[in-house]
């Protein structure tokens, strides 16, 4: 049973200056909700029942709104990373609180529908899957991880913020598919953290360590969600976002 999740949410929201200075970036406002509660009701809609949450300093925001989670129906917990030293980095930091397959879940990231999470558990587990990771469509790969999977959904291959010619072998017809900030993860994921190196921006990449597991474990599939993400990470998708809540009265 997959019944815990981890939330990234340390990261500075530099391209969201000067509403970061001030406040998280998780907790800017999504429609009627800070961005992390939408991200929780996600999580509660797929079973999912403790929650830890890798905070960065100043981000107490968070922890002051969300408290135990018991407001929200689901057991909230916390842990900070003290330096920004990568996403592998901060979930390595949930290895003691992670028991069986679990979920990866951005703390930036405002999906619809909420019981999307449902399907992609099914998924994961009908597969009998070593990790699924959820992708959508976008136009422009250089901001995110761009993977390559066949007709059955299995991953051959993926690439963290490459630049314009390193995508070039991912493209499918007009677009590229982007990890979408979610995906579920056997524990061996650890392991694999533990032997990548510092990639760009010196930083240690979830996305180098997963395709670690892909090349060791053979098992890894790609769930194309078709519902509606954002990732808040500029004004331009945090605007769209804002919107698309708007419209759904969340």
């Amino acid at each position: 049973m997959v019944e815990r999740a981890v939330i990234p949410a340390a990261g500075k929201g530099t391209r969201l200056k000067p509403i970061t200075d001030a406040i998280p970036k998780e907790m800017i406002r999504v429609g009627r909700k800070p961005t992390i509660e939408h991200v929780l009701t996600v999580l509660k809609k797929g079973g999912i029942e403790k929650v830890l949450i890798i905070v960065g300093r100043k981000k107490s925001a968070i922890i002051d709104y969300l408290g135990s989670g018991e407001r929200l129906g689901i057991d909230v917990y916390y842990r900070v990373q003290e330096k920004p030293k990568g996403t592998a980095h901060a979930i390595s930091l949930a290895e003691d609180f992670i028991q069986n397959d679990f979920v990866i879940m951005y703390g930036d990231n405002y999906i619809t529908p909420y019981n999307t999470m449902e399907d992609i558990i099914n998924y994961h587990e009908q597969k009998n899957s070593q990790g699924t990771l959820v992708l959508d469509k976008v136009e422009d790969p250089r901001r995110f991880g761009i993977v390559d999977i066949d007709q059955k959904g299995k991953v051959h291959g993926m690439i963290e913020k490459p630049t314009m010619e390193e995508a070039k072998p991912y493209k499918r017809n007009d677009h590229w598919l982007n990890i979408a900030g979610l995906m579920v993860m056997n524990p061996k994921i650890f392991d694999y953290i533990n032997q990548i190196n510092p990639g760009k921006q010196g930083e240690l990449w979830l996305t180098d360590a997963i395709e670690k597991m892909r090349k060791k474990e053979n098992k890894l599939y790609g769930y194309i969600f078709n519902g509606t993400r954002y990732d808040i990470g500029t004004f331009e998708s945090l605007k769209k976002a804002d919107i698309q809540a708007q419209k759904s009265n969340k």
